[in-house]
């Protein structure tokens, strides 16, 4: 069991994590409301992390996909059905294995999320133009360095097996 100093600074750490988790959710709430519009229908956060995953014009495993957006895959399954729907994405079964089925952007898909990402990038610019160039160079070396020791925190707890 730690001291009490250490127990001290683990409580401040938890609380903090909390408070940026929920400005995180926030604004990416803010970020989803101000996408409703952009793909002719009402988009919810999963179907806008969905067309957000698709980095490059390539086909997306399904798995691939729930990983990128963090999401699981009868959720995944469910956004990529509507998504086909729409016209937005299709689905292609393997030649060599159909059971293996990948996920691609159609033309329209295309459009949709390069206008997702002209909106993503103008809603950044409203949410972090109140920074300065110096304010942002802070927040940008906090934030990596924030990344790096949580992905190391969470390596080390995911490795021993989530118990502490």
């Amino acid at each position: 069991m730690g001291n009490k100093k250490q127990l001290g600074e683990l409580a401040e750490i938890e609380m903090n994590l909390i408070l940026i988790r929920n400005l995180f959710a926030d604004l990416f709430q803010q970020m989803v409301m101000s996408s409703k519009g952009l793909m002719g229908f009402p988009v919810n956060s999963s179907q806008l992390k969905a067309m957000s995953a698709f980095h490059e014009d390539r086909r997306y495993s399904m798995g691939e996909l729930c990983k990128i957006a963090k999401v699981k895959m009868p959720c995944m399954t469910e956004v990529v059905d509507r998504l086909v729907a729409e016209g937005f994405v299709e689905r292609i079964r393997d030649t060599g294995d159909r059971r293996v089925v990948t996920v691609q952007l159609t033309d329209s898909g295309k459009k949709a999320h390069n206008t997702i990402l002209q909106a993503r990038e103008m809603e950044l610019m409203k949410i972090f133009g109140c920074l300065d160039e110096k304010d942002r160079g802070r927040l940008l070396k906090a934030l990596r360095a924030a990344g790096s020791i949580m992905k190391r925190v969470a390596d080390t707890y995911i490795a021993q097996g989530g118990e502490a």
